[in-house]
C-alpha cells in the first residue's frame, strides 16, 4: 500500500524538483527536472509554465541592449513570465521575478527618462522588483523629477513603501494638481489605510463635476476634513497655480489665520474662498 502511494506521488516529487531548481535558479537542474516530468507525465498542467521560466533563466539580457529588445523583454516579463511565475510560486512569484526586473534595470541604467516612453527607464523596473530605496535614488537622478507626472508618481510609490502616508502626502498633493487622473489611479495601489479612508470620504462628500479631474480637489478637501494634514501640505512645491491648488493654499492660509485670531483677514479670505469654490466653502463652514 505504501509503495502504491509512493508511485502515485511520483508526479508531485518531479514537480517539486522543478520548483526547487527554479527557486535556486539552477538552469541545468531545472532543464533535467522538466525533461523528466515531461517524459513521465506529459500532460502535467505545470509543464508549460516550467518551460517558460526555465527558458527565461537560460536567456541572458543582451549587453548592450536595444530599445526594441528592451520593449520585448518588458512585455514578456510582465506578461507570460509573470503569469507563469504566479502559477508556479503563487504569492512568492514577486520574489522570484525580482532579479529579472533588477537585471533589466541594470541593462538600461544609462537610458535617459523619456516622457514619451516611460517604461524604458530603470526606476519603474526597480519598483517592480521591490527595490524601493534603489528606485528612489534612480528617480532623483532624473532632472526636474518632481515636475513630471511619471517620475513623481514613481517617487510616491517608492517613498510610500519606505515611509508610509506622511512621507508621500505632499507629493501626492502635487501629483493630484498636476495629473489628477494619474494620482487617482495610483492611490489605491499604495494600499495605505489612511489614504484609503481619505479618498472614500472625498468620494462620498465632494460635489464635483463628475470628471476624473475632480481628484485635483482632494488636497483642498482633505485640509478641511483633517486640519492635521496642513503641515504636510506646507511642504508642497508651487505648481501651475491651478484653481484646485490655489484653493488648497487659500485654505492653508485660513487655517493659519484661525490659529492667530486675525478676524478681519479671516472674513476677507473666507469671502474669496466662497467666490472661488462654493462647495468647498460650504464644507469648510460646516464645523465653524
Amino acid at each position: 500500500m505504501q509503495l502504491d502511494i509512493f508511485e502515485h506521488s511520483r508526479d508531485v516529487v518531479l514537480r517539486n524538483a522543478a520548483i526547487d531548481a527554479l527557486r535556486e535558479r539552477d538552469t541545468g537542474a531545472c532543464a533535467q527536472a522538466v525533461a523528466t516530468l515531461a517524459a513521465e507525465y506529459s500532460t502535467d498542467p505545470l509543464l508549460p509554465a516550467f518551460g517558460l521560466l526555465c527558458e527565461r533563466l537560460r536567456s541572458p539580457i543582451p549587453n548592450p541592449i536595444s530599445r526594441e529588445a528592451t520593449i520585448a523583454i518588458l512585455q514578456e516579463t510582465g506578461g507570460t513570465i509573470a503569469a507563469a511565475a504566479h502559477e508556479v510560486f503563487g504569492r512568492a512569484a514577486q520574489e522570484w521575478l525580482s532579479p529579472l526586473w533588477v537585471g533589466l534595470a541594470a541593462a538600461i541604467a544609462k537610458y535617459p527618462f523619456d516622457s514619451g516612453n516611460e517604461s524604458l527607464h530603470s526606476a519603474p523596473l526597480l519598483l517592480h522588483a521591490g527595490r524601493w530605496a534603489d528606485a528612489a535614488v534612480c528617480i532623483e537622478s532624473i532632472e526636474s523629477w518632481r515636475r513630471q507626472p511619471a517620475p513623481l508618481a514613481w517617487m510616491i510609490e517608492a517613498r510610500c513603501r519606505l515611509g508610509g502616508f506622511d512621507a508621500i502626502w505632499p507629493l501626492l498633493a502635487e501629483l493630484a494638481w498636476m495629473a489628477p487622473r494619474r494620482a487617482q489611479a495610483l492611490a489605491p495601489r499604495l494600499e495605505l489605510p489612511a489614504l484609503d479612508r481619505l479618498v472614500r470620504g472625498f468620494d462620498a462628500e465632494y460635489e464635483g463635476e463628475g470628471s476624473p479631474d475632480d481628484f485635483s480637489w482632494l488636497p483642498a478637501w482633505a485640509l478641511i476634513a483633517d486640519g492635521g494634514l496642513a503641515e504636510g501640505l506646507r511642504q508642497t512645491q508651487d505648481g501651475a497655480h491651478s484653481q484646485p491648488e490655489s484653493c488648497a493654499r487659500a485654505i492653508l492660509g485660513l487655517l493659519a489665520l484661525e490659529r492667530q485670531g486675525r478676524h478681519g483677514e479671516l472674513v476677507e479670505n473666507r469671502r474669496k474662498l466662497r467666490e472661488a469654490q462654493p462647495a468647498l466653502f460650504a464644507r469648510y463652514m460646516q464645523e465653524r
